[in-house]
C-alpha cells in the first residue's frame, strides 16, 4: 500500500482512503493515480499514461485529462497550486507529494484482532494468520495461485 499526506493508495483492493473514509474514483481514474504514485517526482508523458493503460485501444489524451480533473476533484487538489499533480504544459504530469510503503491494512487488522484474543478461537485465528502470511509471500505458487 502506498502513503502521501493523508491519504492511502490501496492496489489489492483498487481504492483510495482518505483516513478512514474511502475516495470515490473510477477504475480508470485509480488506475491513472496509481501509475503516477507509482512514478512519483518524475515527469510522466501522456503518451506514456496512455501506453501503460491503453495498450491496445486508441485513446485521445483528453481522455487522460479528464481522469486528472476526476482525481484533482476527489484529492481536493488545485490546478493553480498542487499538492499532488502538477501538469505540465504539453508534456504530462508530476506526481508531487513523498509517497511511502505502507503495510497492508489486513494484516493490521488481523493483528487487532488477534490482541483482542477472541475465547475459544486461538486455532482459526492461528490458521487465517498463517493463511495470510502465505498469501502475501513472494512464492505465492504454494497456493496455487497465479500472479
Amino acid at each position: 500500500m502506498k502513503a502521501f499526506h493523508s491519504f492511502r493508495l490501496d492496489s489489492v483492493n483498487q481504492c483510495v482512503w482518505r483516513r478512514d473514509e474511502r475516495v470515490t474514483l473510477t477504475p480508470k481514474a485509480f488506475d491513472v493515480l496509481r501509475y503516477l504514485v507509482e512514478h512519483p517526482g518524475r515527469l510522466v508523458t501522456h503518451e506514456e499514461i496512455l501506453e501503460a493503460l491503453w495498450p491496445k485501444a486508441y485513446v485521445n489524451q483528453e481522455v487522460v485529462k479528464k481522469y486528472i480533473l476526476a482525481i484533482r476533484k476527489a484529492l481536493q487538489d488545485e490546478h493553480q497550486r498542487p499538492v499532488f499533480i502538477e501538469t505540465l504544459p504539453r508534456r504530462g504530469y508530476q506526481f508531487l507529494a513523498q509517497v511511502t510503503d505502507e503495510a497492508p491494512v489486513a494484516s493490521t487488522a488481523l493483528s487487532e484482532i488477534a490482541e483482542r484474543r477472541i475465547v475459544g478461537r486461538d486455532g482459526a485465528l492461528a490458521t487465517l494468520e498463517g493463511l495470510l502470511d502465505r498469501g502475501q509471500a513472494p512464492d505465492r505458487g504454494a497456493l496455487g495461485i497465479n500472479a
